[in-house]
């Protein structure tokens, strides 16, 4: 399988220093995918798993997603997959063993630069965050994707103004898919009819999406 990443070895570099310089988190996971992707994924951090073996979406969560692709006649060779922050946030529980955690605003804008490249980087890309922190990443905090799961959307998106320390609107448009997460319906089986009609509403739209560029 032919993977790579976007980042430069200054991004790389950049994204451990900042991983180093925060006591609650560890590691780092760069985001990866094939040299030709068709989609852009779009997850919240890594975990223990991914931590280390240095890849995301690894272990369970991996072969869950895996399937997912599989069922939509994907690999990860069509798909660019990364999170809002590349470092896994954690926290230490009353074991004193550490547990993976959503990470917190203030981390979700100190790794803002180097999401905001990436997605520049494939700017052309249909996005589909899966669940609300990549997701609100995109749209703000009163996104919900409870709301807009499995609908296409065609919105601007939010980046980090660094001089301004805020997040602005892009001027342009992205197309957005917002999806639970893949292994949400393991977690809760209710889900699992809600999971499987939005990846039908996915495949049928990359199909769309692939007739047109064939035209």
């Amino acid at each position: 399988m032919r993977l790579h990443t976007v980042l430069t070895p200054e991004w790389i570099e950049w994204g451990k220093q900042k991983s180093a310089e925060n006591p609650r988190l560890e590691g780092f996971v760069a985001g990866e995918g094939g040299y030709h992707p068709k989609v852009l994924l779009l997850g919240e951090a890594p975990g223990d798993k991914e931590v280390k073996l240095g890849h995301p979406f690894q272990g369970p969560a991996g072969k869950e997603l895996d399937r997912w692709l599989a069922s939509l006649g994907l690999t990860r060779e069509d798909i660019y997959i990364t999170g809002v922050v590349s470092a896994r946030p954690f926290s230490i529980g009353k074991t004193g063993r550490k547990r993976d955690r959503r990470p917190n605003n203030t981390e979700v804008k100190q790794w803002a630069p180097m999401f905001d490249y990436e997605m520049t980087y494939f700017r052309n890309l249909l996005m589909i965050p899966m669940g609300n922190a990549s997701l609100q990443r995109l749209l703000g905090n009163q996104a919900k994707v409870g709301e807009l799961h499995g609908q296409l959307i065609e919105r601007p998106i939010q980046y980090f103004d660094e001089s301004d320390q805020a997040f602005k609107w892009t001027d342009k448009p992205r197309k957005i898919f917002p999806l639970y997460h893949p292994s949400y319906s393991k977690r809760f089986k209710s889900m699992q009819t809600v999971v499987d009609e939005d990846s039908r509403h996915l495949k049928k739209l990359l199909e769309q999406m692939k007739n047109k560029d064939e035209v």
